[in-house]
């Protein structure tokens, strides 16, 4: 969904349950259609996923590409201890900007 905050309009993503190959391709066709808005600026909320494995971060990654490439922001937030702790492995938590919570992420876009 595109929410306004601010003078800005922002795709909130939901991730919940597991990110694998299983349902890697529907995920990739869900955020491509987001994008076709022309709206580049994002919130990950995946505070409710549960497992995510090498194509789900190659998602991620290509989210965070795609965000940048077009002059975008990206927000990951409340990420659960596996995929914390999973990012902190993989060096990843350096990549991601990860914020505690959505109105911390939404006082990030008011500024």
């Amino acid at each position: 969904e595109t929410e306004k905050i601010g003078n800005r309009s922002v795709n909130l993503l939901i991730f919940s349950g597991k990110i694998t190959s299983d349902n890697i391709f529907d995920l990739n066709s869900k955020v491509k259609a987001i994008f076709e808005n022309g709206v580049f600026d994002c919130i990950l909320d995946i505070s409710q996923l549960e497992y995510i494995n090498s194509t789900g971060i190659a998602l991620l990654l290509t989210i965070a590409r795609t965000v940048e490439q077009n002059q975008g922001k990206m927000f990951l937030t409340r990420p659960t201890q596996f995929v914390q702790e999973l990012f902190d492995m993989t060096d990843l938590s350096g990549r991601f900007a990860i914020v505690a919570d959505l109105n911390t992420v939404r006082d990030q876009f008011r500024n």
